[in-house]
């Protein structure tokens, strides 16, 4: 009854919303037929765009702008089970939209005050970006345009993406569930055996025992616990892979294990009465802007696995309905040329290449045509690896070469690719310097490690200080997108938006629609933002995930 009364307010456009996780009241304002409209502005998104990466409660926001406390809840009598009053309960919900009215005011200030600032710097200035670097269209970019041309307008798609969730067919999902299970019981068998004993191989204490005192596999150069236990963990178990057969036996048995019981044993219990799945999707978590998934965590399931493959074919179209996924080929890498105007990566880009061959051909001063899988892959693990600032030591250990060759592959790829490499060194200057990266839009992260006594954290921090602005830039470049689908189709009861996977959008559209909508959306997508180079998107028409 009072949202019936409340009804005109809520649907009148004119009257801005303010509210923290305005996602979630939407959803439950729709479960009543009543669609949230206006502006909004959501302060749990103003508090993460202000200083992204830290977990954001109201409690705590009201606490530090506000120096007060909000009341805990209220437990009368012995036990506590005395009913809180229902003018008790309007006080406190009254107080708390009082908190919000005021908060808002505050982040409202503060991200004018940053606006201001980024207006008043040039475009290079601003991101760190080698002289002669400025891209035009980055001049007006703020965080205020973030929070309201971005942010804003993506918490009602979220929240009709949720509401909406996609098909889980249980049957295909049983049968995959079985399969899966008797791999596991083998794999068992096999450990056992290779091993002389049965043991808990979840447990790393009782691997390590069996692995490095029974089976007396080396440990030179492993990681150990605090207690002293040789440690047990992916990476080091990756290092000693060749040593012995049980090492592949019990990778395998590691990531089936955590399918079953992350997916396997869970999504069934999660579908809904339509036997529809419906994710979370975070907005205000990961620090670079990338939208993460929880309850379930459908970005968890391997890519390039059968297994994670075969898992998908389990989420599929409604009958008379298709599966389109449009999905953004090698954003990071191409947002790299961009930020770093790096003029033979974006001639490369342009020639529309294999990045990653013609990448092992310049290092190596060799012809395409004699560039092996195996230099390829080399090649690949560096270009991904730049964007996360990756070292001489972690690109050895990820590719198997020693240091002294991945010292030499480094050097030489710089040498190649010179404007990466000053992009690299001008942006960590520019964080020293500032305390800060943004995104060539206008998305900030804050990094005070940077200039710490403590090298490992000043490292870390660096690594952040390169990674940002490019993860950052891929994950608004993702979001404008999405924005430009849902508008596009907004009306459209045949074409439904239902999740966004790393680089991915998926949509489920009326059969007769899928080529005509397939198209437009690569047009879409591939026009959502300007970059030195082409922005490029696979787009495919299937039954189920795994298809697509």
């Amino acid at each position: 009854d009072t949202l019936r009364m409340l009804d005109s307010m809520i649907k009148n456009t004119e009257i801005e919303k303010i509210g923290f996780d305005l996602k979630s009241d939407l959803e439950i304002l729709q479960t009543a037929n009543i669609n949230l409209a206006g502006k909004f502005f959501d302060i749990m998104i103003s508090a993460y765009l202000l200083n992204p990466g830290r977990k954001i409660l109201l409690a705590d926001l009201v606490s530090e702008n506000l120096n007060e406390e909000i009341a805990e809840e209220n437990k009368k009598g012995q036990l506590g089970l005395e009913i809180e009053t229902e003018e008790e309960t309007a006080k406190k919900i009254c107080a708390i939209a009082d908190y919000i009215f005021k908060l808002k005011s505050i982040h409202k200030k503060e991200i004018e005050k940053i606006s201001a600032e980024q207006i008043a710097c040039l475009p290079a200035e601003r991101h760190g970006l080698p002289a002669g670097m400025e891209n035009n269209n980055a001049a007006k970019n703020t965080l205020g345009e973030v929070f309201a041309q971005v942010e804003m307008p993506l918490v009602k798609i979220l929240a009709q993406m949720e509401i909406r969730g996609i098909k889980l067919n249980s049957l295909i999902f049983q049968g995959i569930s079985e399969t899966i299970t008797k791999r596991i019981v083998n794999l068992e068998k096999s450990i056992y055996e290779l091993s002389g004993e049965n043991f808990n191989i979840a447990s790393p204490k009782q691997l390590s025992e069996v692995l490095f005192e029974k089976m007396k596999l080396s440990a030179n150069d492993l990681k150990r616990g605090k207690s002293g236990v040789i440690s047990t963990a992916s990476a080091e178990l990756e290092r000693i892979r060749g040593q012995h057969k049980i090492v592949e036996k019990i990778e395998e048995y590691r990531e089936l294990s955590k399918l079953k019981n992350t997916y396997l044993d869970t999504l069934p219990l999660m579908v809904d009465k339509n036997s529809r799945l419906h994710t979370s999707f975070n907005q205000a978590v990961t620090a670079t802007g990338r939208l993460s998934s929880s309850e379930p965590n459908l970005q968890n399931i391997p890519i390039r696995t059968d297994l994670g493959q075969l898992l998908r074919t389990a989420f599929v179209a409604e009958n008379g309905w298709k599966l389109i996924s449009a999905d953004y080929s090698q954003i990071d890498l191409r947002v790299v040329a961009h930020v770093s105007g790096d003029k033979k990566m974006i001639e490369l880009f342009h020639k529309g290449e294999d990045i990653h061959r013609a990448t092992a051909a310049e290092i190596n001063k060799i012809p395409l045509s004699q560039v092996t899988e195996k230099i390829r892959h080399t090649a690949k693990e560096l270009n991904f690896g730049v964007i996360y600032g990756m070292g001489t030591f972690g690109f050895a250990a990820r590719t198997g070469i020693s240091k002294d060759d991945a010292r030499k592959f480094i050097d030489a790829y710089f040498e190649k690719f010179q404007g990466v490499a000053n992009y690299m060194r001008e942006i960590k200057e520019f964080a020293k310097k500032n305390g800060f990266v943004e995104t060539e839009i206008g998305r900030r992260r804050y990094l005070p490690e940077i200039n710490s006594s403590n090298f490992q954290l000043q490292s870390m921090a660096e690594r952040m200080a390169i990674n940002m602005p490019i993860q950052g830039l891929a994950a608004d470049i993702m979001k404008i997108a999405m924005i430009n689908v849902f508008e596009e189709y907004k009306n459209n009861p045949d074409i439904k938006m239902l999740l966004q996977v790393h680089d991915e959008i998926i949509l489920e559209v009326r059969e007769n629609l899928t080529d005509e909508v397939a198209k437009k959306i690569k047009t879409i997508l591939e026009n959502a933002y300007p970059l030195r180079v082409p922005l490029v998107a696979n787009v495919k028409i299937g039954d189920n995930w795994g298809e697509i």
